[in-house]
């Protein structure tokens, strides 16, 4: 049985949802999980559990809440759990200068949610059998409105939208990505750290014109910029190379892939 902490969350859900067990436990407390793991002794966890606001990591008020959940809770965890465990980081962890980036290039976070998650990163090290998955740009279905969800909304209403030509990132659908963790958590701890995601480094523009293409929208009402929104710093040329995830197996998939499988499924809700 596979453990899943954070589990309703969009990832932990998925997860959830293909059979893990939902660890509802809070990692930054001890006595929580201690309670967590005499409750439910899994043998492999996948720590899901993350602050994974951006912009919200720049507010000071927020930024203890980061540290705890994104830093001192994985350690925590890491401290309490002597199996195997699959620990959730991120692309942030770079600085964008000269990315896609491989599982040896040097972390050098730009904003405090990076920074926060390089440091969880840190800690699970503190122990073994552990495994650090980085992922980036997820989507999918869910309550949260994504990339996918906000590129659809205007354009389906016609309205044009300004997406950064040189914001390169690595978009990642979240069956497949829980798919791909699936199967890590069966073959177990082959490497330290492991980069999972789509198979393609994309502009936010350019994806913006594979979901129009795809869905069926006006793609010339996506409009080029150089300008980037949000409080905190984006790792410009980033991305994730996903080689080293290929050649052990790891099923990677494409962006487009994640799309069409959004498109079939709404049209057998719609037809049932």
């Amino acid at each position: 049985m596979i453990g899943v902490t954070g589990p309703y969350g969009r990832l932990g859900s998925e997860l959830v949802r293909r059979g893990c067990l939902p660890l509802d436990c809070n990692i930054t407390s001890v006595e929580s999980i201690r309670a967590m793991l005499e409750a439910a002794p899994v043998p492999v966890i996948i720590n899901a559990a993350a602050y994974t606001d951006v912009d919200g990591c720049e507010e000071p008020e927020n930024q203890a809440k980061a540290v705890a959940v994104n830093t001192r809770g994985p350690g925590l965890l890491r401290q309490q759990f002597s199996g195997f465990l699959i620990h959730i980081s991120t692309g942030y962890v770079f600085d964008g200068t000269d990315g896609p980036y491989t599982e040896t290039a040097a972390p050098n976070p730009i904003s405090f949610y990076g920074m926060s998650k390089l440091g969880g990163e840190a800690a699970v090290q503190i122990g073994a059998p552990t495994l650090i998955v980085r992922v980036l740009d997820l989507f999918g279905h869910g309550p949260k409105t994504d990339f996918v969800r906000q590129v659809r909304d205007h354009l389906t209403l016609k309205q044009p939208i300004e997406l950064p030509a040189n914001l390169y990132g690595s978009p990642t659908y979240i069956p497949h990505l829980a798919a791909a963790l699936m199967h890590l958590a069966q073959t177990g701890p082959n490497t330290p750290i492991l980069h999972v995601a789509g198979d393609a480094v994309l502009s936010r523009f350019r994806w913006a014109q594979l979901i129009a293409q795809e869905f069926g929208l006006d793609a010339d009402l996506v409009l080029p910029t150089d300008t980037t929104k949000g409080k905190a710093e984006r790792p410009m040329r980033g991305g994730l190379v996903v080689d080293a995830a290929k050649a052990m197996g790891v099923p990677i998939r494409s962006a487009q892939e994640g799309l069409r499988l959004i498109l079939d499924a709404e049209a057998s809700i719609g037809t049932s």
